[in-house]
């Protein structure tokens, strides 16, 4: 048995649904010509398409329409090409004969708001077997472009409820008012309300403030039609008053309010009609706040003047609204076929006739795009089968449940999507994966249900069972448990994610809303974001947070995507599912200032123990660069020099979290540059900027840094940022265990750079002071290298400062120059852009600082640390270099700037 909530679509069809063309039967044209066209021809009025159209630039411009035979009609249905933005205008002639013409419409205006039909009521039924359509543009330009036309004749045929109905024939325009004031206005004056443009306004603070509209003599009204400003935003609410003498008055609307969805005309009927000569809007404030914002104001007689049915925004228009707001929230960009590959509920024998690359036949079989198949074939728009097809109303996906082949782990059958991000063609897809970065990471569809089996059946084949099928997941890498399931279980049932708080299981399910009607096209939004997953699905959304109802162990997972059919009930139940997407989007968006993709994850046996199956890893350790000898000015940094093993600290704050912005080794080898503070010179060299304003790195520290911290790990995450790690050094001093369990022993820090500017600005202790290189320990410094140039020298000094930790006190060794209270300028300094080169260099308690520049000696300063305390048991270390500012006092847009032309380390490891 079948339950079919509508067939299979053809292009005509699938737009009824959403256009109530299966709701007239409308007279038959045999032929369409026009005077004339851009390449959009007449015919596409008339292929029931609302994406096609026909276009002709110019005031009169016509479109004719032949009939099979003379007929009846009593109204046409006109759609127009961008007719949610703009307004149309046109007028209808009709003949028996193609010679003599009748006008039955005088010039019309579509409503502006709508992409669907609207449709125009004729005076009275005529006879017509042609009908010439004459426009005269749009609101915006001289262009007409109707999507779609049709004659009807509503006395016998059921019209459109959905229909924007115009009167048409036979009606005059409303009654204008001579002169308009208002209580009071901040600006935005009432004639505004008289403009015909509902970007502009009568703003008027307080409750009881009014404007006043005079006519020419009294009228018969019956109605108004406003709009109201941040009308689709929030309600309004007013009175109306109606006199004929301006003295006395008759509340005819009291305390009436607007719908709160439209920016567009709304009409509000009185009880009766009403003689007035003038009539009073009298404002009551908004939902927000008191003010009253009205844009446009007609008073009318619907008997005599042009009242659009649509004005009147009942429970159904705002039903339409809502679903077309549901169908916007599928906003991201429609994905590709080619972004995906497709899992079938048949076998590789079956199927292609041949097994898959491990030899296996029974499996599910799998097409891959780029012509990557077993086979060579391709999964694209052309690939069509009884389980998938593509054509312009989207794609269908089909599953009947007369059992078929399953995919290794799951019991349940499925034609389903896989993404393949950042996936080279015909490599291994098991890696084509993102990764958890703090950005927003997001599934939208658009899909309807055609079919679904009526006898669904639980695992065992025999106990009854809801239709339950999984439309959308977030998948992680090697793990066998999706991280969320979108589960469809029947339209009486509010849509369920199944989720896994960890990684290792422990399933839960949130419930989303129910989907009245899952044969017309509803939307489902799946989203990975820096805080949790967050689910969207009739018209219910729910945030499910990292460290709170999912562990943070997920952030250390790739993922990939998957939509279409996933049924989750006895393979051989009987019937089918089938869905059509119309639209499929996948969204990956970096956290704001993120710093490029994220390398894929594997695991290194050298490394790691890959069996831990819930391990996630880098491709760990990150393979050693070998850069160009001298820096080449066209590549990135991570190519000029080998990052891997460190990781930069910017004084940027992007993200909102209240610290600098980490740019992690993954980026940096990636090729991530910043063009103001960390890019490649025109030279070649790296140049790394600070300015005195900026996010601080903790609250220990009160200057801004644009600085490199030295990672041994090499993108290892499973060992610790900090301690005695493989991620730091230690002296040949300190205990064996430390010197086992560190990354290195002992090390160097060579560079080359030339200093570019320092700042010329701050209190006179500060100003023009920077650090060019660090060893730092657990809290405290063996060396702070620093460069300083006072703003009235040519040349600046270089001098370090050693911390004892076991004294607490700082001990300063001059370099370059003599820097003290009352200092000279140094002889021998160095100035800006003069290159020169530090070698910063540990063995055991000993640590040697070397200044060296081509042409001059080499200055060295040794520095004896067995007082010092850095060979106690978990003290580590770990280089810095770049530019860490040490002047706050300045001008905030002051900075310090460098360019290196060589960074490089180096560490031994323990001997026994």
């Amino acid at each position: 048995m079948k339950n079919l909530l509508s067939s299979r679509l053809t292009a005509a069809a699938a737009i009824s649904a959403l256009s109530a063309f299966s709701t007239v039967m409308a007279a038959t044209p045999v032929s369409v010509t026009a005077s004339e066209h851009d390449g959009n021809a007449p015919e596409f009025m008339l292929d029931g398409d609302l994406s096609t159209r026909w276009s002709a630039n110019g005031e009169g411009q016509w479109a004719l329409f032949e009939l099979d035979k003379a007929q009846t009609i009593d109204a046409v249905r006109v759609a127009f090409s961008k007719g949610n933005e703009r307004t149309s205008s046109f007028e209808l002639e009709v003949s028996v004969d193609g010679k003599k013409w009748t006008k039955v419409l005088d010039k019309q205006t579509s409503s502006g708001s709508t992409l669907d039909f609207e449709r125009y009521q004729l005076a009275a039924p005529v006879e017509a077997k042609f009908i010439r359509y004459t426009g005269f543009g749009n609101s915006k330009s001289g262009w007409n472009s109707v999507t779609e036309f049709q004659a009807v004749n509503c006395a016998v045929e059921k019209c459109a409820d959905t229909d924007i109905v115009h009167a048409g024939m036979g009606k005059t325009e409303a009654a204008e008012p001579v002169a308009v004031s208002s209580s009071e206005h901040d600006g935005n004056g009432p004639e505004n309300m008289l403009d015909g443009d509902h970007a502009t306004r009568w703003s008027s603070n307080g409750d009881g403030q009014w404007a006043l509209f005079e006519y020419d003599k009294p009228y018969s009204f019956d109605a108004v039609r406003m709009s109201f400003h941040k009308g689709d935003e929030r309600t309004s609410t007013f009175s109306i008053e109606a006199s004929t003498d301006g003295e006395n008055w008759t509340r005819v609307l009291d305390h009436a309010v607007s719908s709160g969805y439209t920016l567009k005309f709304e009409r509000f009927d009185f009880d009766a009609p009403v003689d007035a000569k003038f009539m009073r809007i009298v404002g009551h404030g908004n939902s927000g706040s008191a003010w009253n914002s009205v844009t446009e104001f007609k008073a009318v007689n619907c008997s005599v003047n042009d009242c659009p049915s649509n004005e009147i925004i009942t429970a159904e228009i705002i039903a339409k609204i809502e679903a077309e707001k549901v169908l916007a929230a599928n906003s991201g960009p429609a994905s590709k076929l080619s972004d995906w590959k497709i899992t079938l509920p048949t076998t590789y024998g079956a199927f292609f006739g041949q097994p898959n690359e491990e030899g296996n036949l029974e499996t599910a079989a799998e097409i891959l795009p780029n012509g990557c198949s077993v086979d060579g074939s391709t999964f694209g728009e052309k690939t069509s089968n009884e389980y998938f097809n593509a054509d312009k109303n989207g794609w269908h996906f089909r599953v009947p449940l007369e059992g078929g082949a399953t995919t290794p782990n799951t019991t349940y059958i499925r034609t389903e999507l896989r993404e393949l991000h950042s996936w080279e063609p015909c490599g291994d897809t098991s890696l084509a994966n993102w990764a958890y970065d703090g950005g927003t990471h997001t599934l939208g569809a658009t899909l309807q249900i055609n079919e679904f089996p009526a006898e669904p059946k639980k695992k065992d084949g025999v106990s009854p069972d809801r239709p339950k099928v999984v439309l959308g997941q977030i998948h992680a890498h090697d793990i066998d448990a999706a991280t969320a399931k979108l589960l469809w279980e029947g339209a009486d049932k509010p849509i369920r994610v199944i989720l896994n708080k960890s990684t290792k299981k422990s399933a839960f399910s949130v419930s989303l809303g129910k989907i009245a009607d899952p044969s017309k096209p509803w939307v489902y939004i799946i989203k990975m974001t820096g805080e949790g997953i967050e689910l969207s699905a009739g018209g219910v959304t729910k945030l499910l947070k990292f460290g709170q109802e999912l562990d943070h162990a997920w952030k250390k997972e790739t993922f990939y995507f998957k939509a279409g059919l996933y049924p989750q009930i006895h393979p051989e139940s009987g019937g089918a599912f089938d869905v059509t997407y119309s639209k499929i989007s996948v969204e990956h968006v970096k956290r704001p200032g993120d710093f490029g993709e994220v390398v894929p994850t594997e695991c290194n046996p050298a490394v790691f123990n890959c069996s831990n199956k819930w391990g996630v890893w880098w491709p760990v350790p990150f393979p050693k660069t070998y850069p160009p000898k001298n820096p080449q000015a066209n590549l990135p940094p991570g190519k000029n020099f080998d990052l891997s093993e460190w990781y930069l600290s910017v004084g940027t704050d992007h993200d909102a979290n209240g610290k600098p912005d980490d740019v992690q080794p993954q980026y940096l080898i990636s090729g991530w540059e910043h063009p103001e503070f960390f890019h490649t010179a025109d030279d070649g060299g790296l140049t790394i900027k600070s300015y005195i304003k900026g996010v601080r790195t903790s609250k220990n520290t009160k200057y801004v840094r644009t600085e490199l911290r030295e990672m041994l790990r090499r993108g290892d995450e499973s060992i610790g940022l900090q301690g005695v790690t493989k991620n730091n050094w230690v002296f040949s001093s300190a205990p064996v265990e430390d010197q086992k369990a560190a990354g290195g022993v002992d090390g160097v820090l060579e560079a080359t750079l030339k200093i570019d500017h320092t700042t010329t600005t701050g209190a006179p202790e500060q100003v023009g002071r920077f650090i060019i290189g660090q060893i730092h320990a657990n809290d405290d410094e063996p060396i702070r290298l620093y460069y300083r140039k006072l703003p009235n020298h040519e040349k600046g000094f270089v001098y370090f400062m050693h911390e004892n930790r076991n004294e607490g006190s700082d001990i300063k060794f001059d370099l370059i120059g003599e820097y003290n209270g009352n200092p000279q300028e140094p002889e021998d300094g160095i100035a800006l852009g003069e290159v020169f080169s530090y070698r910063i260099e540990v063995v055991g308690n000993e640590m040697t600082v070397t200044i060296m520049r081509d042409g001059k000696p080499d200055v060295t300063q040794v520095v004896d640390m067995s007082e010092s305390g850095y060979d106690a048991g978990g003290q580590y270390m770990y280089f810095k270099a770049g530019v860490y500012n040490q002047n706050n006092s300045g001008d905030p847009d002051d900075y310090a700037q460098v360019t290196f032309y060589k960074l490089e380390t180096s560490h031994g490891q323990y001997q026994e």
